[in-house]
């Protein structure tokens, strides 16, 4: 019995180990929202992917989460509401923990939404569903830089266009120490002497548009440069055991 758990761990970690070595060449495929049944065998290159013509709810933009008063006047940081945070501007000087976004996914329907319309679609088999869970977030302008660990990382803009810059993670060396959370065009030669050796790939995703992200990414979400729309941007995590166990 002890011998046959000790080889449970052994598997399970050869697992997670298997599971974290990153895929360090990617190109972008692209789909429409029409063939996601396709989606399976384009797992398989372990690269981004475009869903286009994809149906967005009319949930979780600005002129929305206004109507319900309760999310409206909540408080995002020390001081300051969501109402205030919209209504000045102050995107980039407070910061949505993730705490925080997974709470405005729920209170505006795109966590029901998604669990209901979209998570089954986006499984890699119908066979295994049980072992796959999710967790959604909403951000309003931007998130800062983060690695994704999910099997899937949904990225969808509710409103506005953003550009999704993507950096594979052999380049880590090159980034500042505390790059987590920063954003990604914020960076300059002061925050890293070696800044012009970054390779990243920007993608531009606007309403309508998914962007779908195998895990070991690192991620920076701006908006799109010129849009006088401000984005809110709907994150979706889709994970399976091992994935879970690797985020930790």
């Amino acid at each position: 019995m002890i011998e046959f758990l000790v080889f449970l761990v052994v598997l399970g970690f050869i697992a997670i180990l298997f599971y974290k070595q990153a895929n360090e060449e990617f190109e972008i495929l692209q789909i429409d929202a029409e063939r996601l049944s396709d989606l399976p065998s384009l797992y398989v290159d372990r690269s981004p992917i475009v869903i286009r013509e994809f149906p967005v709810p009319s949930l979780g933009t600005r002129e929305e989460l206004a109507k319900r008063t309760h999310i409206y006047t909540m408080a995002v940081a020390p001081g300051i509401s969501l109402q205030t945070m919209v209504e000045r501007n102050l995107f980039e000087s407070v910061t949505i923990t993730l705490k925080t976004a997974e709470f405005l996914s729920k209170e505006s329907g795109l966590h029901i939404w998604f669990e209901h319309h979209i998570f089954k679609q986006l499984l890699p088999s119908p066979w295994t569903s049980s072992l796959y869970s999710f967790r959604t977030g909403l951000w309003p302008h931007h998130r800062g830089m983060f690695k994704t660990t999910a099997f899937q990382t949904m990225i969808m803009p509710t409103q506005g266009a953003v550009t999704v810059s993507l950096v594979l993670p052999k380049m880590i060396p090159y980034l500042p120490m505390k790059w987590e959370g920063r954003q990604f065009t914020s960076l300059t030669a002061h925050d890293t002497p070696l800044l012009n050796q970054i390779q990243f790939m920007d993608v531009i995703v606007r309403k309508g548009t998914v962007l779908l992200l195998p895990a070991h990414i690192i991620v920076g979400i701006a908006p799109l440069q010129g849009s006088t729309l401000t984005p809110w941007i709907f994150q979706a995590e889709v994970h399976h055991p091992i994935s879970r166990l690797a985020s930790y």
